[in-house]
């Protein structure tokens, strides 16, 4: 595993990648780097029963970043394997020598004693995943030079030219239409196949105009295609070209996502080309919501936190307002995790995050700082109401039957913006107030002032 690291993270890092780590996992390795955790002595259980042939999840690592967590089961014990595996007795000597007479010892055939894991950082990946999407909408733009190209070929030359020109087009993945305010002159066979019809005529039976289709979401554009101008030309040149984006329902009554693009040829006449991004934008969007929220919890990431708290934090000091921070930690969360297992651990978290957001108004954030440790910012909040807040937040906690594990505490640091805070201090002001209450003897809301 070690020499494969080394070789698969030199092609990464040429590839301006970041590295990942793989490693064999056992209950009893020869090489005691690859011991199971209680965690993953549990997963190798439920491989062995057969329960499940891999497992993933997404956590915070110890530098406060969201990574994959990805292991699959190896190959079941056979007769060959047994012979550096099973009986020790009949272990070749060199592997006794090497290793001694129990390490890695004693599986019978069938087991699954061991499985691969792979640990890979989520945002170089995320960043990627952007950066396709943005070269994809790029790459959709530079074809459209060439489907205006072609269109004043086809304004401009004989009926002869013309049927090149919609040959040409008809060979696109791009819908095009061609039109006047009024009227659709021309399109190409991705159009008559996204709307499921045979002519612009059974579209127009349909249809009173291309814009009858547009939807209304959070990004999308609302487009009036009766009534372009060269304001609306200038609008959509002048935005981002990852955020000229409309949607629409196809033929099938399916909502894609799709950029625009519209071109004047004359005082009467227009191209407008739509590129079907509805696969890579779902993608964008899938891995920026799990850039930005926590897996298991659905609180936010801390990356997110970080840049919502900024923003709060300036604007607090601009206007003079109020700005609070709670620092909540489970109490005794360890002995939670290795008494009831990590299945019963993660829902007792689950169920944290929810009461505490149930408890606290839509605008206030609350992020998973890292393992049981979560961070609240509690904008236009002075330190008296953000104390009340605390002591409600912890009594509803202790108060909550939790399943299995029945009764929860936690403990709170509490501090409040200052004259003299910068952006670090005041995080670190509520993470002294959090240490002093656990050092208390916890169950407690602590100010640091």
């Amino acid at each position: 595993a070690k020499k494969i690291n080394q070789y698969y993270n030199e092609i990464r890092t040429k590839e301006g990648l970041s590295s990942i780590n793989l490693q064999y996992v056992a209950k009893n390795p020869k090489n005691i780097n690859n011991q199971a955790t209680t965690e993953e002595i549990e997963l190798l259980d439920k491989f062995q029963r057969g329960e499940i042939t891999f497992y993933q999840k997404v956590f915070i690592d110890e530098r406060g970043k969201e990574t994959l967590y990805y292991a699959k089961a190896g190959k079941p014990v056979t007769k060959s394997c047994l012979s550096c595996h099973g009986n020790p007795n009949s272990a070749p000597s060199a592997v006794i020598h090497e290793y001694g007479p129990a390490k890695g010892f004693f599986a019978q055939e069938g087991d699954i004693r061991a499985f691969s894991k792979v640990l890979m950082p989520l945002e170089p990946f995320i960043m990627i995943e952007k950066s396709v999407f943005q070269t994809r909408t790029i790459a959709s733009l530079l074809s459209l030079l060439v489907i205006f190209i072609l269109t004043f070929i086809f304004l401009r030359k004989e009926q002869k030219e013309a049927n090149k020109f919609q040959k040409v087009i008809d060979t696109l993945n791009e819908i095009v239409i061609i039109k006047t305010k009024e009227e659709v002159l021309s399109t190409n066979r991705s159009f008559l196949k996204f709307f499921d019809v045979s002519d612009i005529k059974e579209f127009q039976q349909r249809y009173s105009c291309v814009s009858q289709v547009f939807q209304t979401e959070d990004e999308s554009l609302e487009i009036d295609l009766n009534n372009i101008d060269n304001a609306l030309i200038s609008k959509l040149d002048n935005l981002d070209k990852s955020k000229r984006i409309v949607s629409m329902k196809n033929g099938k009554g399916e909502l894609k996502k799709l950029t625009i693009k519209i071109h004047k040829l004359n005082e009467l006449q227009y191209v407008i080309v739509f590129s079907d991004i509805t696969q890579i934008k779902n993608r964008a969007d899938m891995l920026e919501q799990k850039a930005n929220v926590d897996s298991l919890t659905g609180a936010y990431s801390r990356e997110k936190f970080n840049e919502l708290y900024e923003i709060e934090f300036r604007r607090s000091q601009r206007y003079i307002n109020s700005l609070s921070l709670l620092f909540l930690d489970i109490d005794h969360f360890k002995e939670i995790n290795d008494t009831y297992g990590h299945d019963l651990g993660d829902q007792a978290l689950i169920q944290f995050v929810k009461i505490i957001q149930e408890n606290v108004r839509q605008y206030d954030v609350l992020a998973r700082w890292g393992g049981e440790e979560f961070i609240l910012m509690l904008p236009q909040t002075d330190m008296s109401a953000a104390f009340k807040i605390a002591e409600k937040l912890r009594k509803q906690i202790s108060s909550h039957a939790f399943e299995t594990i029945g009764t929860i505490t936690c403990s709170i640091g509490v501090s409040m913006l200052q004259k003299n805070d910068d952006i670090h201090s005041l995080i670190k002001r509520a993470d002294n107030a959090l240490y002093k209450a656990k050092r208390s003897g916890r169950n407690r809301s602590i100010i640091d002032f």
